[in-house]
């Protein structure tokens, strides 16, 4: 076995809260955490070390609630998507609509450089975007 498939195998093993899990089965039947190369897999590993490339938590809009944001692979393409906590469990935001996958796709946790935490989007060696969440919704910004 490859040291590839073996992280991809591991990648598979590490799952979302259970109601952010039924909001993407719902969203794509057969879908899974889009898979990254080895080297970002073991570079973020070091960052976020029970958290996946491609699954990232944070408190995007404020209110001490950890919310989630996912970048799933469905059918070789690509979304990500932001699961919002509230009293009633996860809403769910389609940030950007499926597009081809790349494996060289992830993301990261930006912290300390918006007023909430933000999702950054990013490409290995070609940059990349955030997602910001400002006065109520969703906005993509060069990063």
């Amino acid at each position: 076995m490859t040291i590839t498939a073996i992280i991809l195998i591991l990648q598979a093993l590490i799952a979302p809260p259970d109601g952010v899990r039924k909001e993407l089965d719902a969203t794509c039947k057969g879908w899974q955490l889009a898979p990254v190369m080895p080297e970002i897999a073991t570079e973020i590993k070091t960052r976020t070390p029970t958290w996946p490339p491609n699954l990232l938590p944070g408190d995007f809009n404020g209110d001490k609630e950890v919310d989630v944001a996912a970048l799933i692979e469905c059918n070789g393409t690509a979304q990500l998507i932001a699961f919002m906590s509230g009293k009633s469990g996860f809403s769910k935001e389609v940030l950007e609509k499926p597009q081809p996958y790349d494996a060289r796709e992830f993301l990261h946790l930006i912290r300390g450089e918006f007023q909430h935490d933000a999702i950054g989007v990013e490409y290995e060696a070609i940059g990349g975007h955030a997602w910001v969440y400002r006065n109520g919704r969703w906005e993509k910004i060069p990063y």
